[in-house]
């Protein structure tokens, strides 16, 4: 399916990287408006270029390259401030039923886990489309 969509596919044949420390530092892009490019980079690093990103000196690099100021990447690794966030984040995936990665949630009602191919999403989009809209509860006309 990577080949198939345009990409890359060349994760590291040995490592299963555990991926908290890199979901810290999203976070701490999140707040410095450069979570989508940042999560670009750790994609691509982890998927295409067989690096490990749970080494605290790969995810500090992608960190700083991405445009992260390097003393508050390093405070963040020091602190793991972010930890709590992260962990709430997964116990909120977890209570809604997600145990996999990718996990995308449609509209709040359609929940795809792991990776599937695009006619999956299309036949998704096409239900969620002709779906009669919501009852508004805030209208009262």
């Amino acid at each position: 399916m990577f080949a198939e969509s345009g990409f890359g596919y060349a994760p590291h044949p040995e490592i299963t990287p555990n991926t908290q420390l890199a979901l810290e530092l999203g976070e701490l892009a999140r707040g410095e408006g450069l979570h989508g490019v940042y999560h670009e980079a750790v994609m691509q690093a982890m998927w295409e270029q067989e690096q490990n990103v749970a080494d605290p000196d790969v995810i500090r690099r992608i960190s700083i390259d991405v445009g992260l100021d390097a003393e508050a990447v390093d405070e963040a690794i020091a602190s793991r401030r972010f930890r709590p966030v992260v962990q709430e984040s997964t116990r909120e995936a977890h209570a809604m039923g997600i145990n996999a990665v990718p996990a995308f949630v449609l509209q709040e009602k359609y929940l795809l886990m792991g990776a599937q191919p695009h006619d999956v999403f299309e036949q998704v989009i096409a239900q969620l489309e002709s779906a009669p809209p919501p009852d508004d509860p805030d209208d009262t006309e």
